[in-house]
């Protein structure tokens, strides 16, 4: 009986470890960039071909290896789906970050936006957030 009690109190020690580590003490961090030009206002500058009723560019990241990153935007767009209109943002759902801590995801656009500064957010799990705006013309 002694044993079995010696068991169960090594396990609860054990298993009442604290393992948890705040942000600060794993470095979470968050980079958002794109690549296309930045101008003097941090601004990225996208370059919106004419010829097409929509097009998507992207956003590039870097954090941690194997990390979830959310993505939303307060720009939407607008879509007609069997007589329903669907309002959804240029950039959504969420991306994982490879072994290295980089990844992307893309940010949907059509002609409407040229003239207009954008801007997305990206937040990992731990609530480590960034974000980027960019001007399409």
């Amino acid at each position: 009986m002694n044993k079995l009690i010696l068991i169960f109190i090594s396990l609860l020690v054990i298993s009442c470890d604290d393992n948890f580590m705040s942000p600060q003490e794993t470095n979470d961090y968050l980079n958002l960039q794109m690549n296309t030009t930045l101008d003097n206002n941090g601004f990225y500058l996208i370059d919106y071909p004419d010829w097409e009723a929509h097009s998507y560019t992207s956003v590039q990241y870097e954090t941690l290896p194997y990390t979830r990153v959310f993505w939303t935007s307060e720009d939407t767009f607008t879509a007609e789906h069997w007589g329903q209109e669907i309002i959804e943002p240029i950039i959504n759902f969420s991306t994982y970050s490879d072994d290295d801590g980089l990844g992307q995801q893309m940010i949907y656009l059509y002609q409407d936006f040229i003239g207009d500064t954008l801007m997305v957010y990206g937040c990992t799990e731990n609530d480590i957030c960034s974000s980027l705006k960019f001007i399409v013309y």
